[in-house]
């Protein structure tokens, strides 16, 4: 009798047993199992595996490649076999860039990327052609005009003359400068009198206003004189462009840093509607632009960008990000800095200050409160000191430590990068930018020269302490402001070369501030995990780690050993392909990647 209960049971064990199995294995089949040596960004096991395993977008186990043989269902798995062949490295994030914006809006405008005097034939051509109503440009070298600015040449009068009547505005390729023809200047409310809070407007030799627009000034005569200039195809096309783009250099994750940039929902309803329609391949932070002359409104711009939030979000989306400037650019002399500028000009010896402390204390205290986040250009080092009291004060107020990021940050003081590690605020820095000019180019020599006649020596050399920042425990992610940083084409592998060897690709400059310079897998880990917590992504990305969405890069080279000379040829490693999600969205072999005209950003 005995026998005959233990048989039973034995079936009924082995049977439940066997319905185990087929609910495992219909559990464990994976879409995608891949081989190689993979970069998981994690602490453990000093950040490698040897596989993983993805279903529906996710990655269901990351390790040895003993243990992924079982996830594989012949007919139904996929599998990549990389092992002894390259890298694989988890998406990266674009901590402050403008591919929407600047690449992908401006590659829509004629004369884009052209010089100035180009510009003026195509516009030319504009008005003899076409019923244009206004006329807006992007690209031209920041450093083109310096004689004719310094001269007190009248740009508004030379373009009038081409364009009578036609508002026009020429934005230079770093976005903090243009120049404009008299109606725009008259439009704008400024040509009798020439001010713009947080501005320049530029005076000729007479007196008269050149046409000339700096910082503030540019977005507040384009926002005045300008209607949507793009059609809601072109928009789309924006998008498209500029998600390319950036899949193309290995980003996943992005922000964008000006997307209200032209019109204040163009942008936001086309990168919506790509999401609804399932077109949309990569993660978008979206910040709206408050300027300095809507101080006494900024409450009102808040609550503005908490409707766009409302109306916006979406699964790829996240538009509940406000941008402020605190400040222009140092190498323009218009960065807010602590040390007087070289040349100390009366009344601007130390930069442009936007704001004034209790007015962005008011602003991001209030868009914290709603649950917007702050991403602040800062250069100077005054400029970073006031963001980040700014910063500081919103979290006590509102008892919470918000993720309120600072982008760029040059020359921060060595006391605000410890305040930014106490206080958990990211930094996202330009590693890019992280170079000397070469000196057997002389129009990199004229721009290093050009900048050194403003900052004092030793500003120029302690630019962007890359090193200082994550050894003091600041969360640091990357950022390129592509495309002001175009030269070296924005991609991740060219982000690393600069930023492990202080050098410029395929330039014979010298490193430079040796002292900053990050090892390959700090370089990494800004790209990738540091640049997910950034925009609040950790739990779900950043990292290949079980549970996380399937994001990374397949790059041709293993870089992760590479030592000496070696680290100059980083930049050659080629992106093979791009996942999001668990789906291939880039391929080298099949892609037609846009050629970008447009140099600079704002």
């Amino acid at each position: 009798m005995k026998r005959i209960i233990a048989a039973i049971l034995m079936t009924c064990l082995l049977a439940a047993s066997l319905s185990a199995c087929a609910g495992d294995a219909d559990a464990e089949t994976a879409d995608l199992v891949v081989f190689g040596t993979i970069y998981t960004a994690e602490d453990e096991n000093d950040g490698l595996a040897e596989a993983f395993a993805v279903k529906d977008g996710k990655f269901i186990y990351v390790g040895d490649r003993k243990g992924a043989q079982r996830f594989i269902r012949k007919g139904a798995t996929e599998v990549l076999d990389r092992t002894g062949e390259g890298l694989i490295i988890p998406g990266c994030t674009e901590g402050h860039g403008h591919y929407f914006d600047g690449i992908g809006l401006n590659s829509q405008l004629p004369g884009c990327g052209e010089s100035y005097g180009e510009v003026l034939k195509i516009l030319e051509e504009q008005v003899k052609t076409n019923n244009i109503e206004q006329f807006v440009s992007f690209g031209w070298n920041p450093y083109e005009l310096s004689e004719k600015l310094a001269a007190g040449y009248n740009f508004a009068e030379e373009i009038e003359s081409i364009a009578p009547g036609i508002p026009v505005v020429l934005i230079d390729g770093a976005g903090h400068g243009a120049v404009c023809n008299t109606t725009a200047l008259k439009n704008a409310g400024i040509l009798d009198e020439p001010k713009v809070r947080g501005g320049e407007v530029g005076l000729d030799k007479d007196g008269r206003p050149s046409g000339y627009l700096g910082d503030q000034a540019v977005f507040y005569v384009t926002d005045k004189v300008i209607s949507k200039p793009l059609t809601d195809e072109q928009y789309k096309n924006a998008c498209i462009y500029g998600m390319n783009k950036l899949l193309e250099l290995g980003y996943t994750n992005a922000l964008d840093a000006f997307t209200n940039m032209y019109h204040p929902t163009g942008l936001y309803e086309a990168i919506k509607k790509m999401d609804d329609a399932g077109e949309l391949k990569i993660n978008i932070a979206g910040c709206y632009n408050i300027k300095s002359y809507d101080a006494d409104i900024y409450q009102t711009r808040v609550d503005e960008v908490v409707d766009i939030v409302d109306k916006y979000s979406s699964a790829h989306f996240d538009p509940a990000y406000i941008k402020l400037f605190a400040d222009g650019v140092v190498e323009s002399g218009t960065g807010w800095i602590i040390d007087e500028y070289n040349y100390a000009e009366e009344g601007n010896e130390h930069g442009n200050i936007i704001w004034d402390q209790d007015e962005i204390n008011g602003i991001i205290q209030y868009a914290n409160s709603k649950d917007i986040i702050i991403h602040t250009h800062a250069y100077g080092d005054a400029a970073v000191k006031s963001a980040l009291d700014a910063y500081i004060v919103s979290n006590k107020a509102n008892g919470k430590k918000y993720r309120n990021c600072l982008a760029h940050v040059r020359n921060i003081q060595q006391a605000d990068i410890i305040r930014a590690a106490e206080n958990k605020i990211p930094i996202a820095e330009n590693l890019i930018w992280h170079t000397d000019f070469c000196d057997s180019d002389p129009e990199q020599l004229k721009i290093k020269q050009y900048t050194l006649s403003f900052v004092p020596e030793d500003m120029y050399y302690s630019g962007y302490p890359m090193k200082s920042l994550m050894a003091n425990g600041v969360i640091m992610s990357s950022s390129t402001d592509a495309p002001a940083a175009e030269f070296v084409e924005g991609s991740i592998m060219n982000v690393l070369e600069v930023a492990v060897t202080g050098i410029t690709p395929g330039d014979g400059a010298q490193p430079f501030a040796v002292n900053e310079l990050l090892t390959v897998r700090e370089g990494l880990k800004a790209l990738s995990i540091n640049g997910a917590w950034q925009l609040g992504l950790e739990k779900d990305r950043g990292s290949i780690k079980v549970g996380k969405y399937a994001d990374f890069v397949i790059l041709d080279k293993n870089i992760l050993d590479y030592q000496g000379e070696e680290l100059r040829t980083i930049g050659k490693t080629k992106i093979l392909n791009t996942y999001f999600e668990g789906e291939n969205v880039y391929s080298a072999d099949t892609a037609e990647a846009p050629s970008v005209k447009c140099q600079g950003c704002i």
